[in-house]
């Protein structure tokens, strides 16, 4: 049955997500922040989610459970991908894209489903499905104009109802000038296939330099990278960062690396740039350009090079990148999304 909820405050919001959690990495973020923003602003949030984990499981909640789970009564209804606004009324419906990798890039997808050929097909056929009944809803949220315009381009939607709302970073996030006399290579983020981790772990692997690489986060490919490493003391893998651990990561580190093939838009990179350390992607990476345009690109990983690129750095670059990441703020990020909400209820 579907559950009927009235609930007081400024704005009653039903936000709905797969996890309130870490388990699927930047969007488990993206949906704590809201959750914990909204509420510390006395919004009245009725938090929607699943704790199943399967691939198959989560087409059953977005497809099936949600048309049922759904309460009655909300001013606003915010999915926050595309697959959780099937069934959204959509006069009062919000949905965030965070990208279109699935639909764009699906050869580059990672989350368990790159790897399989049907998982890739099904899941990017499915992941379209979803977008394209999401356009249905009131307002359309990108995070990144890389985003936006891939919306306009790959769906029939009025640019009007298509806003960029640029995510936020702890305000914790700051140099410290802690960091000892190792050269310390440092990555964060998940552990799948977009990400080519195993690039990373592959140049430090074929370089006899005396460094140190630190990877933070946890996925599908956890196992297998760690088998990649094979048990060089260089490689240390940090498991998940909680967030009372960041500032002491990022200002550990020398340098961050960033090896993906494609982002939505790459946060981490912004958290590394507010500590004021100097970042590097490679050359074919796709990233917003308003990121990657801030990174050393290079089309090469090698231990050697990172080092060189880390001792010939640009320091007025460190500084302006990191002022630049500071924008990127969650309250000024809830301020946009209450703006939203209220246009939403009218």
């Amino acid at each position: 049955m579907t559950q009927d909820c009235r609930l007081g405050g400024k704005v009653k919001i039903c936000l709905v997500t797969r996890y309130f959690d870490f388990r699927n990495a930047g969007i488990g973020r993206v949906s704590m922040e809201m959750k914990k923003g909204l509420e510390g602003r006395g919004h009245e949030v009725f938090a929607l989610s699943t704790d199943k984990t399967s691939l198959l499981s989560y087409f059953n909640y977005t497809f099936f459970e949600l048309q049922l789970r759904l309460p009655k009564g909300f001013d606003v209804y915010h999915a926050l991908t595309p697959m959780e606004a099937m069934w959204m009324p959509k006069s009062k419906s919000v949905v965030t894209i965070l990208d279109l990798i699935p639909i764009t890039n699906p050869e580059r997808a990672g989350a368990g489903i790159g790897y399989n050929i049907l998982k890739r097909f099904v899941g990017s056929r499915y992941f379209q499905l979803a977008c394209g009944v999401a356009m249905r809803c009131k307002k359309i949220i990108c995070i990144s104009k890389q985003t936006k315009d891939d919306v306009l381009r790959k769906f029939k939607v009025g640019e009007g109802k298509v806003e960029v709302i640029k995510l936020g970073i702890s305000a914790d996030l700051e140099a410290t000038g802690k960091q000892d006399d190792v050269f310390r290579i440092g990555y964060l983020g998940q552990l799948d296939r977009r990400k080519r981790v195993n690039l990373l772990i592959k140049a430090v692997k074929e370089s006899s330099v005396n460094c140190e690489l630190v990877i933070g986060g946890t996925g599908v490919d956890e196992e297998r990278l760690k088998k990649l490493a094979e048990s060089d003391r260089r490689i240390k893998f940090l498991g998940l960062v909680s967030d009372d651990k960041l500032v002491d990561f990022y200002n550990s580190l020398s340098i961050f690396v960033i090896p993906t093939w494609v982002e939505g838009y790459g946060l981490p990179i912004v958290e590394a740039m507010a500590c004021e350390k100097p970042v590097v992607v490679l050359k074919d990476a796709i990233i917003p350009e308003e990121v990657k345009s801030r990174c050393i690109r290079t089309n090469v990983l090698s231990t050697e090079s990172l080092i060189y690129l880390s001792e010939h750095i640009d320091h007025s670059l460190l500084n302006s990148n990191s002022r630049w990441a500071k924008e990127h703020s969650w309250s000024r990020c809830m301020d946009e999304y209450i703006r939203v909400y209220e246009e939403v209820r009218g």
